[in-house]
C-alpha cells in the first residue's frame, strides 16, 4: 500500500506505541535473561480489503515485525506466502458468492469456530482488528472480551466510525455495541480529523487512545505499462472524449443519482463527454433501481459505461487510466479509498464533493 519512502504511518506509531505498552510486558522474562524478541503481531482482516491489508502487512514486517495474518482464498498471493515474516492463516476460505445461503451460513460459523480455536493458542501479544466479521454485534462486544480474556492487548482500525448513521439505519444495539468495542480496545487508528472528533465527543474515547494515520497511497493494484489511450481504446471512448469515472461500491451515501442528474445536463450541452460507473451494489438494489432507470431515460445512457460488478483487482488499472477524473459525489464522508488508486494510478480525483 505504500512505498518505503512514505512508510505506513500506522506501522510507525504501532512500533512506536506498542513495543513498551505490550510487548514488553509480555516478554518481560525474556527481556531479563538479555533476549532481544521481535514485535509478534495477529493481523485479523475479516478475510477481505486485500489492498489495505497487504500493504500493512508488508509494511509491518519491512519494519521487522513478525505477522500471523489472519485471511482468506483472497489472501493467497506471493506477496504473503513468500514473505518469511508472515504466517499465513486461511481461516475464512471460500468466499465466493455463487453459493447457496445455506453454504455461507457454515462457512461463516465454521469461520469463527476456527478464529476462537487460533486465538486460545496464539503466540501474540497483539491482536490488530483491521475489519469486523459477519456478525458484527458479536465481533463487537463477546468475541472483544474473549481476546481480553485471553490477555490480548487489541489495536483496532475505524474504517468508519458510525457506517448506520451514514447508511440512515440507526439503533441502539448499534451504539452500545460500537461503544463497548471502542472501550476494550487499547488503541484506535482513524485516517481523519473528523472521524477523531466523532469518536472523542459521540463516544467519550480518550484522547490518548486515538491516532490520526492519514489513508495510504496504494500500490498493490498492478500498474503496468498500459497507456490511457489503450485504456480508453479497451473500454470503447473514442480520442478526445473526457471521461469521468465512479468507482467502487454503490451505496446511497455515495449520491451517484446527483452525479447522474449532473452528467445527464452537461451532456445535453457538451457532446464529448463519458461516464464510467464501475462497482458492485452494496445491498441496496431498492436505491441502485431508480438510478439505473434515470440512466435509462435520460436520454444519454449510451454515453454511459456501467459496470455494475466487482472489479477484480487486475482490471482496476483500466478504469481509472481511461477516466481524466475521478468524480466523489458523496453526501457523507470519513475517507475514501479510490482517492489513493487515483494517486496510483495517475488519475485526478476531483476536488469537490457533489450532493444535496
Amino acid at each position: 500500500m505504500v512505498p518505503a519512502e512514505r512508510k505506513s504511518g500506522i506501522s510507525a506509531i504501532f512500533l512506536e506505541q506498542s513495543r513498551e505498552r505490550a510487548v514488553s510486558n509480555c516478554t518481560a522474562d525474556k527481556a531479563a535473561r538479555g533476549i532481544a524478541r521481535p514485535i509478534h503481531v495477529t493481523l485479523l482482516t475479516g478475510g477481505g480489503d486485500k489492498p489495505y491489508a497487504l500493504g500493512l502487512a508488508t509494511a509491518l514486517t519491512s519494519a521487522g515485525v513478525i505477522v500471523d495474518f489472519i485471511g482468506s482464498d483472497d489472501h493467497v498471493v506471493r506477496e504473503l506466502l513468500a514473505n518469511p515474516r508472515v504466517n499465513f492463516h486461511n481461516l475464512r476460505g471460500d468466499q465466493r458468492p455463487q453459493v447457496s445461503r445455506v453454504t455461507k451460513v457454515l462457512r461463516v460459523l465454521n469461520y469463527y469456530f476456527r478464529l476462537i480455536c487460533y486465538a486460545a493458542k496464539a503466540k501474540p501479544a497483539i491482536f490488530h482488528i483491521l475489519w469486523n466479521n459477519k456478525i458484527e454485534i458479536f465481533d463487537r462486544t463477546l468475541l472483544m472480551l474473549y481476546y481480553k480474556v485471553l490477555g490480548k492487548r487489541l489495536v483496532l482500525t475505524a474504517h468508519n466510525v458510525d457506517k448506520s448513521k451514514r447508511d440512515g439505519g440507526q439503533s441502539f444495539l448499534n451504539r452500545f455495541s460500537l461503544r463497548w468495542q471502542y472501550r476494550l480496545s487499547d488503541h484506535i487508528f482513524v485516517h481523519t480529523e473528523k472521524m477523531y472528533t466523532e469518536l472523542v465527543t459521540e463516544f467519550g474515547v480518550a484522547k490518548e487512545k486515538v491516532s490520526v494515520i492519514p489513508f495510504g497511497i496504494n500500490n498493490t493494484v498492478p500498474n503496468t505499462s498500459l497507456s490511457p489511450a489503450e485504456a480508453k481504446q479497451r473500454l470503447g471512448i473514442n480520442k478526445g472524449e473526457k471521461t469521468l469515472l465512479f468507482f467502487g461500491n454503490i451505496a446511497p451515501y455515495k449520491g451517484l443519482e446527483y452525479l447522474v442528474t449532473a452528467f445527464t445536463d452537461l451532456s445535453k450541452e457538451c457532446f464529448n463527454y463519458r461516464l464510467i460507473i464501475a462497482g458492485s451494489v452494496k445491498n441496496c438494489q431498492t436505491y441502485w433501481r431508480p438510478v439505473e432507470q434515470s440512466i435509462i431515460l435520460s436520454g444519454v445512457g449510451e454515453r454511459i459505461i456501467r459496470k455494475i460488478e466487482y472489479v477484480p483487482d487486475e482490471d482496476t488499472e483500466i478504469y481509472f487510466k481511461a477516466a481524466d477524473v475521478l468524480v466523489l459525489p458523496y453526501t457523507y464522508i470519513s475517507r475514501a479509498e479510490c482517492c489513493s488508486w487515483a494517486t496510483a494510478l495517475d488519475c485526478l480525483p476531483s476536488s469537490q464533493m457533489w450532493g444535496p
